[in-house]
């Protein structure tokens, strides 16, 4: 729903993966250039975030989900509450690549 409010979708008109700054300078990453974010059930392509909204913690990344364009749930896990049928896309392992 953000992308439908036209003030939060021009105060950030794309998604990003916050990175900690440790784990970027560990990967040569810098503000701004494109990782590959790799799971074992897909990948996808962001620009790094480093010291911008939130700052995860080392060895964590984080995904806003507000972005449509970034397939970001074909990279998480696809369990689901067999009561609820909700989806758990709030957590998974990944691996991060800098883009060239």
């Amino acid at each position: 729903m953000t992308r439908r409010v036209p003030l939060l979708h021009n105060a950030m008109p794309e998604s990003y993966v916050e990175i900690h700054p440790d784990d970027a300078a560990d990967l040569g990453v810098v503000n701004g250039e494109k990782v590959k974010i790799i799971s074992r059930r897909g990948a996808v392509t962001m620009k790094a975030s480093i010291n911008g909204r939130g700052v995860p913690q080392k060895g964590m990344v984080f995904v806003p989900f507000f972005d449509e364009s970034y397939k970001i749930n074909e990279v998480t896990l696809d369990a689901f509450c067999p009561i609820s049928k909700q989806p758990d896309y709030k957590k998974c392992a990944v691996r991060l690549e800098k883009v060239s």
